[in-house]
């Protein structure tokens, strides 16, 4: 049985809605950077449900630019840890220039 573009764009949307609960209400910074990640793939699921080569090869950017993205909020975290020894988005704050 095949599965409509209604059933895919059902599911892009719920994945892109977990991973904004995630990023709200979650409180520590590699949960939310995984938040961040399902929200793009999320996305993702949605241009890959439209069809065409372009919504594939805007797929593949999306996926290297995620990358990237992950990399970046990864050593972010790294650095938070260093600085404050936690990993809560409430030490942030603390942080001073």
């Amino acid at each position: 049985m095949a599965m409509g573009i209604e059933s895919y764009l059902g599911f892009a949307v719920a994945i892109l809605f977990l991973g904004i609960y995630c990023i709200l209400t979650k409180k520590n910074v590699i949960k939310s950077a995984i938040g961040i990640s399902v929200m793009v793939k999320g996305g993702s699921l949605s241009f890959l449900a439209a069809g065409g080569p372009t919504a594939q090869v805007a797929v593949v950017l999306i996926i290297v630019i995620d990358a990237i993205v992950a990399a970046l909020l990864l050593s972010l975290a790294v650095n938070v840890y260093k600085q404050t020894g936690t990993l809560d988005i409430e030490a942030l704050r603390r942080l001073r220039w």
